[in-house]
């Protein structure tokens, strides 16, 4: 089985690319090389991002590396926070004033409408190649928070076609409906589209 490094030290996105690509991949969460220079993400888009942060891991791991970059996308706010999601929350001081401070911004809007947008970049150094995958999951924004089985902003999102936040409905079902798992699938058809049922 072929050697994949997760780029990630974030247990939630471990665990979901665990069981999106534990049968295709043996897989290395980025925590095995000990502590490493950690990627800069300088592009305004989720694919620039999630290439040069492929790249920067499997230059010190030597390995086939898995990286991405995926953000939620509000419209009435003309998409922030978007490709600096993560930057977000760490100004905000936390997940929980970032929720206070996405409602406080939406409170004078009629719209809640939003995506969770995710690019999933394999780089090959062997080869210098890249390969990715898009997806998207489209939904709402609902206060207040719900939900402990996610991360990130799953417990103010709900998908479409859903009644519960994503952190309610849980990974199993995250992983079917959810951005990451388009995302990972649709990477997959263009790298190795054999291992596809």
């Amino acid at each position: 089985m072929e050697k994949l490094c997760i780029a990630s030290t974030n247990e939630g996105k471990i665990r979901e690319l665990k069981s999106l690509l534990g049968d295709v991949f043996a897989l290395h969460p980025l925590g095995e090389w000990g502590i490493l220079p950690e990627a800069e993400e300088p592009f305004e888009s989720f694919l620039e991002n999630a290439q040069a942060k492929a790249k920067h891991y499997a230059d010190f791991t030597q390995m086939l590396t898995l990286s991405e970059d995926a953000g939620l996308c509000i419209r009435a706010l003309n998409h922030f926070p978007g490709v600096h999601s993560k930057r977000f929350i760490a100004e905000s001081g936390g997940l929980s004033n970032a929720f206070d401070r996405l409602e406080e911004m939406l409170s004078a809007k009629g719209d809640c409408r939003a995506e969770f947008v995710c690019v999933s970049a394999i780089y090959d150094p062997r080869s210098g190649r890249s390969f990715t995958g898009k997806g998207i999951m489209g939904g709402e924004i609902l206060f207040p928070a719900k939900g402990t089985d996610g991360f990130g902003f799953d417990p103010i999102f709900v998908p479409d076609g859903y009644d519960r936040t994503i952190a309610e409905l849980g990974i199993s079902v995250k992983t079917v409906i959810g951005h990451r798992g388009k995302s990972v699938r649709a990477l997959l058809e263009n790298y190795c589209p054999r291992v596809l049922p």
